[in-house]
């Protein structure tokens, strides 16, 4: 019987796996140097953590079921409700906290270009402060991960508000507005047609629609943002101040990077819990889904504790991101390490150079030793293939005088030096 991976699964084999390796450390390094600290949490959580807030559709997406002691629980489908939930149980915690953390999420969906049933994804959340200043900075450690890999200008950020989208449906006398950011969500997955009769379906139709459909194709810059809403609904004072917050914060953004920041009327995220501001970043070529998205969701806190937290994050899934890197050529395995491959060139020597390699990576530096027996030439065309800067080769000669052959991988050179000599230079 021959078995493969699951669909939706992956199996990442080292040609991948180390780049991705190194995707994952410039995200954790770009965190540190904002100031986040790293947590985690389990793969398995109550099912009930995500029926209170997250929404139906994202229940009905988890992979779930009832465990050996009758309890409804589910692998995590998304990492907010886990950080809120270890948040609000830790009495002690100075505000702000800056947490980012790298679990696996499960959901089960169509597997599709960008998008599996398993992966990993970056999520980072900063507690406290509700503030523009707060926002920026969140989106603005999202875009300098992205910076940091490669990608700067290769990317645009889209921001909208779910408060005030609120208000300018109500003035559209549209009282349900989660029932109509359901269907805006989806703006961009539907024909002009579509749209408007799923609008219809939830009783918004005639100028309403027209309008709702106007405001999701719109995108502007922060100049234009107050021009851009007063041509669809009367600004008042409550939604001026609002749009004033979002332009400083765009303002804000810019200052962390060069790519477009832009309000997108169409972002408006599906997951319920979204109070504030609400963020995705796109690839500028239009061909992928988001590369990250978050917002600023202030109620969750309390619907978990009856503690009121202020919170704004952002999750950042591997798949989407590893496309984009692939296709600006970023998706590369070091081609050389900075590290040694011990070779055996003559029989009656392998505790000598099994001691060599232990020394070296006591000094914390790569040691591959060959152990099959192979020909000198074969172990020679391994270490090239093993991307290593050097070999040691040892033979008989070498463990008698106690010395060591050293071949620099790129030049084909070579010299004898002694074992002192060597570990001295390491």
């Amino acid at each position: 019987m021959k078995f493969e991976s699951l669909r939706g699964f992956r199996d990442i084999y080292p040609e991948d796996a180390e780049p991705r390796e190194n995707m994952f450390s410039t995200a954790k390094r770009v965190a540190h140097s904002f100031g986040f600290q790293i947590i985690d949490f389990p793969s398995l959580e109550p099912l009930d953590l995500y029926r209170i807030k997250s929404g139906d559709e994202l229940v009905s997406q988890t992979f779930s079921f009832v465990d050996k002691g009758g309890r409804e629980v589910t692998m995590v489908p998304e990492a907010t409700p886990s950080v809120v939930r270890m948040l609000t149980s830790k009495k002690d915690l100075q505000k702000p906290v800056r947490w980012f953390s790298l679990p696996k999420i499960w959901r089960y969906e169509e597997p599709q270009s960008g998008r599996l049933r398993e992966h990993v994804q970056f999520n980072a959340d900063l507690f406290g402060p509700d503030t523009p200043d707060a926002d920026a900075e969140i989106i603005g450690l999202a875009a300098s991960i992205l910076d940091s890999l490669g990608l700067s200008g290769n990317y645009e950020i889209r921001m909208n508000h779910r408060g005030m989208m609120e208000k300018i449906l109500k003035s559209m006398q549209i009282e349900d507005a989660a029932r109509a950011f359901s269907v805006i969500d989806r703006f961009r997955k539907l024909a002009e047609n579509e749209f408007i009769e799923a609008l219809g379906a939830i009783d918004i139709s005639g100028k309403p629609a027209e309008m709702i459909l106007k405001l999701a194709g719109t995108r502007v810059e922060s100049v234009y943002l107050k021009q851009a809403v007063s041509e669809i609904v009367p600004l008042t004072q409550d939604l001026s101040d609002i749009l004033d917050r979002i332009a400083k914060t765009m303002e804000m953004v810019s200052l962390f990077t060069d790519s477009r920041v832009v309000v997108d009327f169409s972002i408006v995220r599906g997951l319920s819990y979204y109070t504030g501001i609400v963020f995705e970043a796109f690839d500028v070529m239009g061909e992928l889904r988001s590369i990250l998205g978050g917002g600023r969701y202030n109620s969750l806190s309390t619907l978990l504790s009856g503690q009121e937290i202020p919170a704004v994050g952002f999750g950042m899934g591997d798949v989407v991101l590893e496309l984009l890197l692939r296709r600006n050529g970023l998706w590369n395995r070091p081609t050389a390490t900075d590290g040694y491959y011990v070779c055996m060139a003559s029989d009656g020597v392998e505790m000598y150079s099994m001691r060599v390699a232990a020394e070296v990576r006591k000094r914390g530096k790569t040691a591959v030793r060959d152990s099959g027996g192979r020909k000198l030439s074969s172990q020679l065309r391994a270490a090239s293939a093993a991307g290593l800067t050097k070999s040691v080769i040892i033979g008989t000669r070498e463990a008698e005088t106690e010395s060591v052959t050293i071949k620099d991988m790129a030049s084909g050179k070579q010299s004898t030096i002694s074992y002192s000599e060597f570990l001295d230079s390491l």
